[in-house]
């Protein structure tokens, strides 16, 4: 059922949620993880455009975790990052999930110049299982899906220069944002593969709302 194929699918925006909101939480950790896009990776409307390892990580983890449930589906997962990912030392790592969050921890190790600290943080959060409540109208949908036939499109953290900048900006009138991090969100579609022909989507924003204790 269709249904099913789109739970997984909040769920995995919600870990996506999560995995953004523990890169953002720390001021030292997320100046670790932010790089300048260089060549074709930049995009040529600004003077500067940034990825962080939170954008490739969260790809990356979409990308394992729904090959893990469907084998195969990992090569028609796309996403606006490449996963090419350079530390301090000048030594290029291609970022991808492992099998074990050891083996993730050890990777993530090599990109962060040593530290092992946020190198757990983050593994432990991409190997958790996260499932949130399915939404009343998704019982409504009555159709099949067959995931053989469908691409995915993700687009990490849209809005990235709001997510690094991490400010927190009162809505306007209308109650909509037009900066800050409240404009940090996760796109993830699904498409036929023949024909590119969107079928459906999920937009998650990891910080809809002020914490007023912690102020973030």
């Amino acid at each position: 059922m269709a249904t099913t194929f789109i739970q997984v699918i909040l769920d995995l925006s919600e870990k996506a949620a999560n995995l953004a909101r523990v890169v953002r939480a720390e001021q030292s950790l997320f100046e670790l993880l932010v790089q300048e896009k260089t060549g074709e990776d930049k995009n040529k409307r600004f003077i500067q455009d940034f990825k962080t390892l939170g954008d490739v990580l969260i790809q990356e983890m979409i990308r394992h975790d729904l090959n893990k449930k469907y084998p195969g589906l990992k090569e028609y997962v796309f996403g606006e990052e490449s996963n090419m990912f350079t530390n301090t030392l000048g030594e290029t790592v291609v970022v991808e999930i492992q099998q074990t969050q050891q083996d993730t921890c050890q990777l993530l190790t090599k990109v962060l110049d040593g530290n092992s600290k946020a190198a757990f943080l983050l593994a432990n959060t991409i190997h958790q299982d996260v499932h949130v409540t399915p939404p009343c109208e998704l019982a409504d949908i009555q159709c099949e899906l067959d995931v053989n036939s469908i691409g995915i499109w993700i687009d990490p953290i849209d809005s990235t220069a709001e997510y690094i900048r991490g400010t927190n900006e009162q809505p306007s009138s209308t109650g909509i944002h037009q900066n800050g991090l409240q404009c940090a969100v996760i796109l993830i579609g699904a498409f036929l593969r023949k024909t590119g022909e969107p079928i459906f989507g999920v937009i998650n924003q990891p910080f809809s709302e002020l914490d007023k204790t912690s102020n973030r």
